[in-house]
């Protein structure tokens, strides 16, 4: 009995896990988006990690939000370095 209640309790924090990286990969691509630089394959990647997580593969849901999550850091240098683009004569 014990193991079940463990069981079913592991499962349930994995699913929060899942649904949180999946809303931290949507707040990622939505200040992408705002800095105007949302990247070619974002929203396929979401969706991916979407449908992964509706199949039940909980890891290769949070692995495929993971990826959009962790892009952010370069979209925002990306976005810093375009305020300063130009040709410079």
């Amino acid at each position: 009995m014990l193991i079940a209640f463990t069981f079913a309790f592991a499962t349930e924090l994995l699913a929060t896990e899942v649904d949180d990286a999946i809303k931290q990969a949507k707040a990622a691509q939505k200040e992408a988006a705002s800095l105007g630089f949302e990247w070619r394959d974002t929203g396929k990647i979401i969706k991916k990690a979407e449908a992964a997580a509706k199949e039940g593969k909980d890891k290769k849901a949070i692995e495929l939000a993971t990826i959009i999550i962790d892009q952010l850091p370069a979209v925002r240098k990306q976005a810093a370095i375009a305020k300063n683009a130009g040709p410079r004569f």
